[in-house]
């Protein structure tokens, strides 16, 4: 059985190509949405606090990359149009941070789905393969024949495995920290409200 990588990546036949794209399109956007959200990464508490003291020096927080604060500071600077005019802005610009956050995961999430589906593709079509073997061997065929074509099959299954594993992890990690970005915006906005025109959330109900 060869021991290094790249024989078992030969060994595995063409489908190991692009499940070798696929991962590099993985590592990419992996590597990517990572920085990203480092970058992107707030304090919903000390969020709120920038915001109330620069509202009540009458002055824009320095946002940043600070997605609450970017957002309130479209609510802040949009105040003096009015609660529906101050909440269609920050809408506006909660979907538009929300959309710059969820980049590159519907790509994680495809290559998570179809990466094993390309292994397994590979899987039968070296059982294929080996199972025609067989049958011109006839009479001749071993023991070591047969395995040989399952094993080399198989690994087209595990490296489609390799491939998924890490794109759908990265991808429901990713979506989670877009759903609770969601969640603190609704938060900011609800604070904002209730410290500009002075609704209180239970005045909302």
């Amino acid at each position: 059985m060869p021991e290094s990588i790249s024989q078992l990546f030969l060994k595995g036949g063409a489908f190991m190509w692009p499940l070798l794209a696929l991962s590099l399109v993985s590592l990419v956007f992996l590597i990517e949405r990572s920085v990203y959200f480092v970058g992107a990464r707030y304090r919903v508490g000390r969020s709120l606090d920038a915001l109330k003291d620069a509202w009540n020096r009458g002055r824009l927080p320095d946002a940043g990359a600070n997605p609450l604060l970017v957002v309130g500071s479209k609510y802040l600077g949009e105040s003096q149009g009015g609660l529906v005019h101050s909440e269609n802005v920050a809408e506006r610009e909660a979907s538009r941070q929300i959309n710059r956050h969820e980049r590159g995961l519907r790509v994680l999430a495809l290559i998570g789905t179809i990466s094993p589906l390309v292994g397994l593709l590979g899987t039968v079509w070296g059982m294929v393969k080996a199972f025609a073997q067989i049958a011109e061997l006839g009479n001749k065929v071993t023991p070591a024949d047969f395995a040989d074509g399952i094993w080399t099959g198989l690994l087209t299954t595990v490296a489609g495995l390799l491939v998924a594993i890490p794109a759908v992890a990265g991808s429901r990690i990713f979506e989670g920290r877009v759903d609770q970005l969601a969640h603190d915006l609704n938060e900011v906005a609800s604070h904002l409200k209730e410290w500009v025109f002075g609704v209180t959330p239970q005045e909302e109900e």
